[in-house]
């Protein structure tokens, strides 16, 4: 079954693409001959779906291959591929950036880049994804998440080719911390993700009640887990809920914004929130995001 969606112009595919630093490792998603992969956990049923583009910049049409489906199920998958890959309208966002000489030039150069996605499908992987995080590259820690995923994820084989789950709460949390140690990650994190998937696994935390919460509650709740702070609270908050916060003690975060704005010289996390707050104002997300993939594109 294909369903056709088509994004709200521009919106350049191909360049959504180019955000994955690991294309080729399932993280759970993968990057594979211009199309998107993964598996969607829907209401417990585990939906492979393959995403590419047969449109252009400004007309652009994007295919979603997936099994046969239920009417809701089809909307809950589309609604999924549009988050995740930030299908969304960007004229006023353009407008904005258009007034700003850097942010006209980010722009520009990322054309079509379209809205800010989403990095995990639940909440509960965008927790366990912040953890890897702490402390560590991106890259390494997609390195780790990779290795999570091909070891503990389920693996569906549809149309010839492998798609991928994030681990479940109850795998990780019965799996031995010796093997999540093999996957790349520290003793101490190994048992933070062991103990909060217990957690989730046994009822005593439900991960997707989050979204029901204001951003100040979030950061209560996740800081009370094991491991985890206000920074690991911001960053699922960012990029696996969409809300429009920053995560200002995030190096990566400042070395951009200060690379940008600054002149390079990295400033403290207090100065970076309140910039960022004032000056982007409601497109604060899409804009972090412009700019992460910039000095990303333009640092190597």
């Amino acid at each position: 079954m294909i369903i056709d969606l088509n994004p709200p112009p521009p919106y350049n595919f191909n360049l959504k693409l180019k955000f994955y630093l690991l294309p080729s490792r399932p993280t759970p998603s993968i990057v594979k001959d211009n199309a998107w992969l993964r598996v969607f956990n829907i209401d417990g049923k585990l939906i492979p779906v393959k995403v590419w583009s047969e449109g252009s910049v400004e007309k652009p049409k994007l295919k979603i291959l997936i099994v046969d489906l239920s009417k809701d199920e089809k909307r809950k998958v589309v609604k999924l591929v549009s988050l995740m890959l930030g299908v969304g309208k960007v004229r006023e966002l353009y407008s904005f950036m258009d007034k700003d000489e850097i942010l006209k030039k980010v722009k520009n150069r990322l054309y079509g880049f379209g809205k800010a996605g989403l990095m995990a499908s639940t909440i509960f992987e965008g927790i366990v994804k912040a953890i890897i995080q702490q402390q560590i590259s991106l890259k390494v820690a997609e390195t780790i998440t990779a290795n999570l995923v091909e070891k503990f994820g389920e693996k569906i084989r549809f149309q010839n080719e492998n798609f991928y789950d994030f681990p479940s709460a109850q795998t990780l949390a019965e799996a031995k911390l010796e093997e999540l140690r093999k996957c790349g990650l520290s003793w101490r994190k190994a048992e933070y993700i062991k103990d909060f998937s217990l957690k989730v696994f046994e009822g005593k935390f439900n991960p997707e009640n989050l979204r029901k919460l204001k951003p100040n509650q979030i950061v209560e709740k996740i800081s009370k887990i094991k491991g985890a702070g206000r920074w690991t609270a911001e960053l699922v908050m960012v990029a696996s809920m969409g809300l429009n916060v920053i995560p200002a003690d995030d190096l990566g975060v400042r070395k951009t914004i200060s690379y940008f704005y600054f002149n390079g010289e990295l400033q403290d996390a207090k100065t970076i929130k309140r910039f960022a707050e004032e000056k982007f104002g409601k497109f604060l997300r899409d804009i972090l995001v412009y700019l992460l993939f910039a000095y990303r594109s333009e640092k190597g």
